[in-house]
């Protein structure tokens, strides 16, 4: 119930957010009428904005979605670990979902490459834009949909990273489960392994955590 909530609210927001793409888009060609200053080249780079954020909206909702199933399945394990108890089996669902985890990361992780690629060249430009060109709303309103995509693609970086973060606070979940009388030691074998393991979500075979997102953003 929890992922699919999540994941209508997910489909939601990028739609909203599309919808305002195409709204500023056709705002600034209406602007730009006004004006006299419209041609043809305008008329095609609009065009190409509206395409390329359609295609860049649906793009980050299919990584989205993946993300807010992996997310689901790690929550899902820690509410079976809780109802059932057991040692053996709380390892074997273990291995199943860090390799189910590994190989999502990596069927995605090119196109999330070129997310993280995106934000790190969009906002400087964004920026340089407005320091060069002023404040005025003929400057201002052209940057809104960049600034729109920058948005979806930050908030895609946040999502995954919290899978990371979920998967690294399994482990203090697991010493505060009883598994039965003289299992001390057992349990304490079975925290090891899921700490040694380092699963989460992987950007080709870097750790993604919403601590490297938050370093990344700094050093940005």
């Amino acid at each position: 119930l929890s992922w699919s909530r999540k994941a209508r609210g997910d489909a939601i927001l990028t739609l909203t957010i599309w919808v305002l793409l195409v709204g500023f888009s056709c705002a600034c060609v209406v602007v730009e009428c006004q004006a006299g200053v419209h041609s043809p080249e305008d008329s095609i780079r609009w065009v190409s904005t509206v395409v390329l954020g359609t295609a860049i909206a649906g793009w980050t909702q299919c990584m989205l979605h993946v993300c807010r199933a992996l997310s689901a399945m790690v929550d899902r394990y820690c509410c079976g670990m809780a109802e059932v108890p057991d040692i053996l089996q709380a390892m074997q669902e273990w291995n199943v979902l860090q390799a189910v985890l590994l190989k999502a990361s990596v069927n995605i992780e090119w196109g999330f490459s070129a997310a993280i690629v995106a934000i790190a060249l969009t906002v400087p430009l964004l920026l340089t834009d407005f320091v060069l060109l002023g404040a005025r709303p003929s400057v201002v309103l052209p940057l809104v949909p960049e600034c729109l995509v920058t948005f979806l693609f930050t908030r895609l970086f946040f999502v995954a990273a919290g899978i990371s973060d979920k998967c690294a606070r399994v482990p203090a979940l697991v010493n505060s489960l009883s598994f039965g009388p003289d299992t001390e030691q057992r349990r304490q074998l079975l925290t090891d392994y899921i700490v040694r393991s380092d699963a989460g979500f992987y950007v080709h075979d870097i750790r993604l955590t919403t601590q490297t997102a938050l370093s990344f953003m700094y050093m940005w």
